[in-house]
């Protein structure tokens, strides 16, 4: 079915932006906030700086992402961290 056969109501929808509406905490710390966090929690991130944690966010397959991913999941321990 061509554009311009769809109803106007159809081709509002299709044609309006679109948000990301279900995100993940811990996926979606920047490299900075996950240094951040660790050293407040006292805990030892896998990244020793900024620089090594923003080269781990260069995932080359799921294995990577999940490694940092798991990372969020372990600095993320008070309330205080989750009002970003």
């Amino acid at each position: 079915m061509k554009m311009r056969d769809k109803n106007p109501s159809e081709m509002f929808i299709k044609e309006i932006p679109k948000a990301e509406l279900h995100l993940h905490i811990e996926g979606a710390l920047e490299p900075e906030m996950l240094i951040e966090i660790a050293r407040r929690n006292n805990i030892r991130p896998k990244s020793a700086s900024v620089e090594e944690a923003r080269r781990a966010y260069n995932f080359r397959n799921l294995q990577d992402f999940l490694d940092v991913y798991y990372e969020g999941i372990k600095v993320l321990q008070k309330e205080q961290d989750l009002m970003m």
